[in-house]
């Protein structure tokens, strides 16, 4: 294969150094920045991060296709840890209702929300699925997304869920993006079913048919969803399964999801809008990733921010995720980083390293992703601004030029390369 330089980049922003673990406390608001260094790829990986004095040796040996970062700041693709991206059908009605006053519950209640996406999900087929999901993965390349989490979840029958996860596979054979699948049954509780039966039901006839199709398995742990007596039977079978653990909680009340960090090795607990100060003990005794999603705050809580830093504070490791779904119709990663930055008390430097180091630790994917690092798959963004700290005070341009997936080229000049 040929060999790429990414060359004329005023930063390079590595992220390289933090080894195995998740970034934590202080070393959260600290980045490693390259200047006058070039980035040497081939084969899908990173080569080399040269000082631009080696560059013409570099030209002379491997003769390698230029790509001019124009002066501009260079940084790993966005790995986005927390996704509902795959689904059939639209809500907007619920966009409306929210003006109008209604709650998350209550729409829910109503048989719109999940229930709604669920019914259009079951009711589409795999190829209509796919062509409408397409086009959102898409607009999350053009923002500079490399790495996406992407969950099930609107099946809740066997059939259905697994739909959904052949339309995530056929999503990653097509090498755009990089795709890291979640088999999420306890999202909703089926209409007719109590909680227990239907986790039940789960750990019994279907959890064990996505044994090594899906490495994560995931639960909505919260008020009016699943209590945390049936996630922990469910995840006590699928950790006996081989699976690793993912937990939706605190989204819309405490309800003690988060004593379950001490009994499981939860990979990632996301949401946290309503998390008090023990919950925040309990996710850094057991060292689970904090998952947070801005622009869901921003969508649908009226505005009810997490304090990210308090948590940093605490020692917990923390990622920013998009949480792309019918509900929050966005999977634009940057503005999740501006509202991280303007609302939820994070530094701009400690938004980049959740968005890009730590969102790779939750995924398993550290020794691949995240940094711009030799070894590592060639996952890069090319800004369209010189110094990254434009990014949240420019959040409403287009911040991105060029994407570079897996060492291949597929968004160039703002558009898509196919």
């Amino acid at each position: 294969m040929p060999y790429l330089l990414v060359e004329n980049a005023s930063q390079i922003l590595t992220m390289a150094g933090a080894g195995w673990e998740p970034l934590t406390g202080d070393r959260m608001s600290k980045l490693r920045i390259r200047r006058n260094a070039v980035i040497l790829i081939s084969d899908g990986k990173i080569i080399e991060v040269a000082g631009k004095e080696k560059a013409a040796s570099l030209k002379e040996r491997y003769d390698p296709i230029t790509i001019d970062a124009k002066g501009n700041a260079v940084m790993p693709g966005l790995v986005d840890s927390h996704t509902h991206i795959v689904y059939g059908g639209t809500r907007e009605d619920e966009f409306y209702m929210k003006i109008k006053g209604k709650t998350y519950l209550e729409i829910l209640s109503s048989g719109n929300g999940i229930y709604r996406t669920v019914e259009d999900t079951r009711a589409k087929g795999k190829d209509e699925i796919f062509s409408e999901t397409l086009k959102r993965v898409y607009d999350s390349i053009s923002t500079g997304t490399t790495t996406m989490e992407i969950k099930t979840g609107y099946g809740l029958t066997l059939e259905s869920e697994m739909k959904m996860l052949e339309v995530i596979d056929r999503l990653s054979g097509l090498g755009i993006m990089n795709v890291v699948p979640t088999f999420l049954p306890l999202h909703a509780i089926p209409k007719g079913s109590t909680d227990r039966s239907y986790v039940h039901e789960v750990v019994e006839k279907i959890l064990p048919k996505f044994v090594g199709k899906a490495g994560f398995v995931d639960s909505f742990c919260d008020k009016g969803a699943f209590s945390p007596e049936s996630t922990a039977e469910f995840f006590r079978s699928a950790k006996e399964m081989g699976f690793q653990l993912r937990m939706h909680a605190d989204e819309l009340a405490d309800i003690g999801c988060l004593d379950l960090c001490e009994k499981f090795d939860i990979k990632s607990a996301d949401h946290l809008l309503y998390t008090g100060d023990q919950g925040i003990k309990r996710l850094a005794a057991g060292k689970t990733v904090a998952t947070f999603l801005p622009i869901t705050a921003f969508n649908i809580t009226d505005g009810l921010y997490p304090n990210i830093q308090k948590f940093i504070r605490a020692g917990v490791p923390v990622a920013i995720a998009s949480d792309c779904s019918p509900v929050s119709y966005n999977s634009n990663m940057l503005f999740a980083i501006y509202l991280a930055v303007r609302y939820c008390h994070m530094t701009i430097e400690g938004a980049l390293n959740a968005a890009t180091v730590n969102a790779a630790y939750s995924l398993g994917i550290l020794d691949t992703a995240g940094s711009i690092e030799p070894g590592k798959r060639a996952d890069i963004i090319i800004l369209s601004v010189d110094d990254y700290r434009k990014i949240p005070y420019q959040y409403g341009s287009r911040l991105v030029d060029t994407v570079i997936n897996n060492g291949e080229i597929v968004m160039r000049n703002g558009a898509m390369v196919l």
